[in-house]
């Protein structure tokens, strides 16, 4: 399995980040990575990656790659320039996926819709005491038990699927 890093080089180098280096840009990063991740679920049955990912308030993280791109953006830019992807079909699909689907989502809009998911509510809950306190450690998200949620990424994908092969969905004019 990949190091979440290549799936992140690909985003940014792709320009997927849409703010980039800001708070909304690592933001729709991160929403991004953890749809792949899901999508990898739903389609294929396992992860895209084995990278912890942990539930804050403005969603799903993956821990590293959030303090990359806000400590060494630059850096992470021109890693990702460079990079030379040698993804899988299958892997290539999920990408493609992901930002056919999400790819124009602000980062707030992806925030929203991860706050949707029960992933999210549950690993937050966890890791949030009742004084209010969030710890960041107690806050493991785990994707693959919460089969409500994985459903839910199978009818997103089969909607756009279905919609993208129908020939009827858009209109030529001239």
């Amino acid at each position: 399995m990949r190091d979440v890093y290549d799936f992140a080089k690909f985003f940014i180098k792709n320009g997927a980040d849409s703010m980039p280096n800001t708070y909304d840009g690592n933001m729709k990063l991160q929403k991004l990575l953890v749809l792949a991740d899901l999508a990898s679920i739903a389609e294929f049955g396992e992860p895209l990656f084995e990278d912890q990912v942990l539930a804050f308030k403005n969603g799903c993280v993956v821990e590293k790659i959030r303090l990359r791109y806000k400590n060494d953006y630059i850096g992470f830019k021109r890693d990702s320039d460079v990079y030379q992807p040698d993804f899988s079909e299958k892997e290539y699909g999920i990408l493609k996926l992901i930002t056919d689907i999400f790819g124009n989502a602000t980062a707030r809009e992806l925030s929203e819709i991860n706050h949707t998911f029960n992933f999210w509510k549950v690993a937050f809950q966890n890791g949030t005491d009742e004084t209010g306190y969030h710890n960041k450690n107690l806050s493991v998200v785990n994707m693959m038990t919460q089969t409500e949620d994985i459903n839910r990424m199978r009818e997103i994908i089969s909607a756009y699927k279905e919609a993208a092969s129908d020939v009827t969905a858009s209109e030529m004019i001239n």
